[in-house]
């Protein structure tokens, strides 16, 4: 098989047309859980699937995010799996830091070797998460983003305002300079000042900073691994960090980081990304599997999934009523 044949959109839409369950139904499962059989197949690598609907129908759920619930999906999925070795297809928004060092210290405890696949996008914490592998496939098209922290901040109304930690910083200090330089300025920036926590100028420097050190513990621990001398390897992972994490150059979180800013880019060059478009057979069997996976989310109240390749899952549907009102806390969003 080469190209894209019988793995399009239309194929697997065609494929589930003809796949029942004993209900009736399509056969999501079983369609999917063959496409990840396959791609495993191919690799002769046990595969494990992360992805949320977070472009779909779950749109705004904060349950999409990277967040510690899924330390439970990653245990139940990778503590069947043998082998040094594993693929993680990593489709995902991002989310919580913290939950991603969790996730990778699970993926670290159980294989030797962890290879990200990415078919479309894996932003912010999902980005941090790649840069923990050894080695990451990228699709053409796909994108990876920036990995400065965001501050979700409840307004007294009850709605929140997503703020870049970075932004948070530049305003507090010229707002303080302004001050400084004008102490008659201060009345106007009064009520500025009473949105923010009182630990909340810190905090987001201290986000940025976690951000930074784990993707740079990460990049000079595995995928950097074998750069010599020592000091030439956390040089190199601070240059990635530091570039990815600088809100001022990106301008925004969405920002995408696609195949050609991994070559073009000095900073990135070291970083070994992978054209998926250079292995077509493989390219086609993960595009199969990533839109059985969207076709999942279509056609069920599926928003998150995490599979190996070997069966073991655990899927989390959406809920009937969400509750949402004011003085929730903050929440930090990588």
């Amino acid at each position: 098989m080469t190209g894209g044949a019988m793995n399009g959109w239309n194929d697997i839409l065609h494929e589930l047309e003809n796949a029942k369950t004993p209900q009736g139904g399509p056969d999501l499962d079983g369609v999917r859980r063959g496409k990840m059989k396959a791609v495993a197949d191919k690799t002769g690598r046990p595969l494990i699937v992360y992805a949320s609907d977070f472009l779909g129908k779950a749109r705004g759920v904060p349950d999409c995010a990277i967040d510690l619930n899924d330390k439970d999906g990653f245990v139940e999925v990778a503590s069947t799996l043998s082998g040094e070795g594993v693929d993680v297809l990593l489709h995902s928004p991002g989310g919580l830091a913290e939950a991603a060092e969790s996730i990778v210290k699970i993926l670290r405890a159980h294989f030797k070797t962890v290879r990200f696949i990415v078919p479309n996008v894996a932003k912010s914490a999902a980005t941090m998460l790649a840069l923990s592998g050894d080695e990451i496939l990228l699709d053409t098209g796909a994108e990876l983003g920036p990995i400065d922290p965001q501050f979700q901040l409840p307004r007294g109304d009850g709605s929140i305002v997503v703020a870049p930690a970075q932004a948070i910083i530049d305003q507090f200090d010229a707002m303080e300079k302004k001050v400084k330089d004008d102490p008659r300025a201060l009345p106007a920036h009064i009520p500025i000042l009473q949105f923010y926590a009182p630990s909340l100028y810190q905090q987001a420097k201290n986000a940025i900073d976690l951000s930074r050190n784990l993707v740079k513990e990460w990049l000079a621990a595995y995928m950097l691994a074998s750069r010599k001398p020592v000091a030439e390897r956390n040089r190199l992972a601070a240059g990635v960090a530091r570039y990815l994490c600088d809100h001022n150059k990106f301008k925004s979180h969405a920002k995408g980081i696609r195949l050609e800013d991994f070559r073009g880019v000095n900073a990135l060059k070291c970083v070994k990304v992978v054209d998926l478009g250079e292995q077509p057979e493989l390219q086609s069997l993960v595009r199969g599997l990533h839109y059985a996976i969207g076709m999942t989310f279509n056609m069920s109240s599926a928003f998150k999934i995490f599979e190996n390749s070997e069966g073991k899952a655990m899927i989390r549907h959406l809920r009937a009523v969400q509750i949402q009102g004011p003085g929730l806390p903050q929440q930090q969003l990588v």
